[in-house]
């Protein structure tokens, strides 16, 4: 179990780390830009629309996966199923506070607001959200099952470096679909392994 959980952890913080210095270092406006309008710039439409494909069922990871995989688990063995759902709770439980606390604007309304000549790239069937956005509970739910992953399936540590990568796509998919900024990814990175190691 330690070798898995000690791979997980330390791609984990690297990721949390760069991804922080980043943000430090860029205005938040560019930063999303940069992640996606200049990102998809340099792709043809088919393979933009291969993306959004990809994106808007990878972003699932850190919705209904969690609990999908939690039902799952409930014919193989009861007591990890009941870890990834505590861990779901926990992180629930952080997370949706600060967002009402905090009521950050997300993409969509900021650049509205600040930026109205910008038009945010819209992906099919993708309703955007206005408000709340620090943090990001999809992808702090991402980041929570896949740690829950990684601490049942410990005896294989090479599924960690997998399940981390797995996380890492949901977080990103937050931001290719303007839900959420880099910072609130990042945010939701930390609170979902700090509450699922709290449990």
């Amino acid at each position: 179990m330690k070798r898995a959980l000690t791979i997980f952890l330390v791609g984990w913080a690297a990721f949390v780390v760069a991804l922080l210095v980043v943000i430090v270092c860029t205005d938040q406006a560019a930063l999303h830009r940069l992640l996606t309008l200049d990102y998809l710039a340099h792709f043809s439409p088919a393979m933009v629309a291969a993306q959004d494909l990809f994106f808007k069922y990878a972003t699932e990871l850190g919705a209904s996966v969690p609990f999908v995989v939690a039902a799952g688990l409930l014919f193989y063995k009861v007591g990890d199923a009941l870890l990834v759902l505590l861990a779901q709770g926990a992180t629930a439980l952080l997370v949706y506070p600060v967002k009402m606390l905090v009521g950050a604007p997300r993409p969509s309304l900021f650049f509205a607001t600040h930026y109205p000549d910008v038009v945010l790239h819209q992906v099919d069937g993708v309703t955007l959200h206005a408000v709340n956005s620090f943090p990001s509970g999809h992808t702090a739910a991402a980041f929570s099952l896949m740690l829950c992953l990684t601490l049942i399936c410990s005896r294989r540590s090479w599924t960690a470096p997998l399940f981390l990568l797995l996380a890492v796509v949901a977080g990103w998919s937050r931001i290719y679909l303007s839900q959420h900024f880099a910072e609130d990814v990042c945010a939701g990175a930390v609170v979902g392994v700090v509450a699922t190691l709290l449990v």
